[in-house]
């Protein structure tokens, strides 16, 4: 399945084949219509990158975990397909963007594969499997969410450097080749330096966490940047950005994955996401109120 090019692919003949049914069909899921306004609950969009997401077990394994425990602690998950306005020119998908962010209540941008150093303005030397097309779809919707200052953005592993990059912030290509960081990032589980005082972090009383790890990629946060609060380290000699909050105070990314954490730690960050949206849902409805109250006495 192509994306523009014969060189960009958002997935090989080799991967396809595995998924294909008895009959040579992709097994997709079917959908249905419906109004996602018909409920009070609050409502989470799924940034996805893969179209395997798109399809039935095991291949959406990762948007099932997100769905199943979001919803656990009361909240509605949608999912936002990838390189869903590719046949919309500039004018109408800025339009469509905003008409589906004005839906939710929170973004939540999956893990996958590396960004495009294009898109944070460094050419590529180490990463890999990298789709401008699709980089560039995301990265446009991740953005105008952020700036729309309505709902939270959380990001996990890709997720967390796609929020990055839509602040303008760059990327260590390789943290084993550049950071000399260890191959337990790669696919392992460490221990993470975490603040307390952070909002999400607030509901652990251990002095370190230990979670997964699935990257080789990470986040520049500079000293007193203007966007970020560094919230999570890694215990390396060069530590690794584990998990920042926006000084808005409209957003939290991890680089590891709670979603896949099936343990107390993941369902208290998952549980944590939902409450903070719910926080900030209530804020925002609240102080658009008060506007409209105001205006009617001008």
């Amino acid at each position: 399945i192509h994306a523009g090019s014969k060189t960009s692919k958002l997935l090989e003949q080799k991967e396809i084949s595995p998924l294909l049914t008895k009959d040579g069909d992709l097994p997709h899921a079917k959908g249905k219509y419906f109004k996602i306004n018909n409920s009070n609950k609050t409502k989470f969009v799924i940034v996805t990158n893969e179209l395997r997401e798109l399809y039935g077990q095991p291949y959406s394994k990762r948007m099932a975990n997100f769905k199943k425990r979001l919803e656990a602690s009361g909240a509605e998950v949608f999912m936002l397909p990838v390189m869903h306005d590719i046949t919309l020119n500039a004018i109408e998908s800025k339009i469509y963007r905003d008409n589906i962010i004005d839906l939710f209540d929170a973004q939540l941008i999956m893990g996958g594969a590396d960004i495009d150093p294009f898109l944070y303005g460094e050419k590529v030397t180490f990463a890999k499997s990298i789709n401008r097309a699709r980089d560039v779809s995301e990265l446009k919707f991740v953005k105008q969410f952020i700036n729309k200052k309505k709902g939270m953005n959380f990001g996990i592993c890709r997720g967390h450097q796609m929020c990055a990059v839509a602040h303008h912030k760059k990327l260590i290509q390789d943290i084993q080749i550049i950071e000399n960081a260890s191959d337990v990032h790669l696919e392992g589980e460490h221990f993470i330096n975490y603040d307390k005082t952070s909002e999400v972090f607030s509901v652990f009383d251990e002095d370190k966490l230990y979670v997964n790890s699935l990257h080789h990629q990470s986040i520049v946060v500079a000293d007193n940047d203007a966007h970020y609060r560094v919230i999570a380290t890694s215990l390396d000699t060069n530590p690794i950005v584990e998990g920042i909050e926006f000084k808005s105070g409209l957003g939290v990314t991890l680089q590891f994955h709670p979603e896949l954490m099936h343990d107390e730690t993941g369902d208290k960050i998952l549980k944590k996401y939902v409450q903070m949206t719910e926080k900030q849902k209530n804020y925002y409805n609240i102080k658009i109120s008060c506007t409209d109250l105001m205006k009617s006495f001008i």
